[in-house]
């Protein structure tokens, strides 16, 4: 579902209020930009037609480009407020604001290292300005530096602790960093200094729903949806909200209105997406998906997520292309290395499936479950030693990793090394005991047929028997019974 960040990409970004000088410049601005006569003596009369003799035409003051830097930055227009705080500055080195609306407007185009490097000066010239502090945090914030974000974002507070957007940004970074508890704080700060503030309410609850308060999350985002009819991020936020508690149908009207709102929000489809999966509509989860990828080509959950969708209807190549466009955008993804490694294992692809498994532990060392996923690769190919090598590592990164401690053992009897694979299965019967996977208790009756231990050998084939009958497992059944016969 919907992350804070994607949030702040619904709401455009927060926007930072800004207020023109008036139109009248300071005393010392109007000698700096005052128009020069031009001298008779730089230029022979004789050697100058009339016309060219005209006065050079009069340069804005810095101030008027301020402020029409300002109205072209409100207007959305941002390389023209770019040009036009260019040449304030030009005129006026030293104008400290021109330089801050200069970077928020490289921030708005995306050009960060711009942005940053005419914020880095704008703060020179003026370090108490707090709203270059935050333009720069926010702008850290998305090159993912959090904690340059979290440092300017505090200096800015210091500045002007009444600055309702730099609590905002606060509590994003604070959610970056795990803290849903003091983002929390920090939004329901802004909200006591302005509760007219609905971006506020907005990102409160997103933090109450990643911190698993839905019925918080639910109460904050409906307050928006009071004073806004038309909030699409508020109804996408409360349906993923309903849609954590389980309350599918609440969750889809609200999507369903948010998109009606917005017909173009990616996130919204997305979200919509999750809701149809669990109502088990995989076919309308997939039109949502297209939707989203369709508003959002660059969307990468969204291709995973279709991946997974088109793996689960057993529509193997169209997954395979899923995970390849989303490894494409993200090429350091472990996750869909990993997705992509099941669905080369479906398709009879194991040489595959072992390059990408292994380069999702490249990318990701401490997932046990990809180590295990690898290591029955291996063990499907007759590499005992690399399975054996792939479940040791998995049972390292997790202790308590039944299936792990179950795959060795089958390893360790498949090498004929009865005795480890009897420790290991019994480790795992031992865990299980109220709901024991029969295959367990088949290969540990195995173990102790080889170890001499025919009594305790009957006992497991026995259960496994009962267990696949019970189950409808016609084959391992009679292969159960085959086993029981030897004994």
């Amino acid at each position: 579902m919907t992350t804070l960040k994607n949030a702040i990409a619904l709401l455009g970004c927060l926007t930072l209020l800004s207020t023109p000088l008036p139109s009248w410049a300071a005393k010392d601005d109007a000698a700096d930009t005052a128009p020069l006569p031009l001298e008779s003596s730089q230029t022979p009369p004789e050697e100058v037609a009339p016309e060219e003799a005209a006065p050079a035409e009069p340069l804005t003051p810095p101030v008027e480009l301020y402020n029409s830097g300002v109205g072209r930055f409100n207007g959305g227009d941002y390389p023209g407020a770019i040009a036009d705080f260019d040449e304030a500055i030009r005129q006026r080195p030293d104008y400290a604001e021109a330089f801050m609306f200069r970077g928020a407007a490289y921030s708005k185009l995306g050009d960060w290292s711009a942005a940053i490097a005419s914020l880095n000066q704008a703060i020179a010239l003026n370090p108490t300005l707090a709203r270059a502090y935050l333009f720069r945090g926010t702008a850290y914030y998305e090159l993912g530096d959090i904690q340059r974000a979290i440092a300017d974002v505090q200096a800015a507070l210091v500045h002007d602790p009444t600055l309702v957007n730099g609590y905002l940004y606060q509590g994003l970074v604070d959610v970056q960093g795990g803290s849903t508890e003091t983002a929390i704080a920090n939004f329901t700060e802004a909200i006591r200094l302005n509760p007219d503030q609905l971006n506020a309410y907005v990102l409160r609850g997103f933090a109450y729903d990643q911190q698993g308060n839905y019925q918080a999350a639910i109460a904050d985002f409906s307050y928006v949806i009071e004073r806004d009819r038309v909030s699409p991020i508020a109804y996408v936020g409360r349906g993923a909200a309903f849609y954590h508690q389980g309350e599918l149908r609440e969750a889809e009207r609200d999507l369903d209105i948010a998109i009606r709102y917005a017909p173009s929000s990616a996130i919204a489809y997305y979200n919509r997406s999750f809701v149809y999966a669990a109502q088990n509509r995989p076919s309308r989860a997939i039109r949502d998906l297209n939707e989203a990828i369709k508003y959002n080509p660059e969307f990468f959950d969204a291709y995973v997520n279709r991946g997974l969708l088109h793996a689960d209807l057993e529509n193997y190549g169209a997954a395979l292309e899923d995970f390849d466009l989303a490894l494409a955008l993200n090429p350091n993804s472990a996750t869909a290395y990993r997705y992509r490694a099941e669905v080369r294992v479906a398709m009879g692809d194991e040489r595959g499936a072992l390059a990408d498994y292994s380069e999702a532990i490249f990318l990701d060392g401490g997932n046990a479950a990809v180590y295990k996923a690898r290591g029955d690769v291996r063990l499907s190919r007759g590499d005992v030693a690399g399975a054996l090598g792939d479940y040791n590592q998995a049972i390292a990164v997790d202790p308590s990793y039944t299936d792990a401690y179950a795959a060795r053992g089958l390893a360790y009897g498949q090498a004929g090394d009865a005795q480890r694979a009897y420790d290991d299965l019994s480790l795992v019967i031992a865990l299980t005991e109220d709901n024991i996977d029969p295959d367990v208790l088949y290969q540990r009756g195995v173990a102790r047929m080889r170890l001499g231990d025919r009594f305790g050998a009957r006992q497991d084939l026995e259960e496994a028997a009962a267990r696949y009958l019970e189950t409808g497992q016609a084959e391992p059944y009679r292969q159960t019974l085959q086993q029981l016969r030897q004994l």
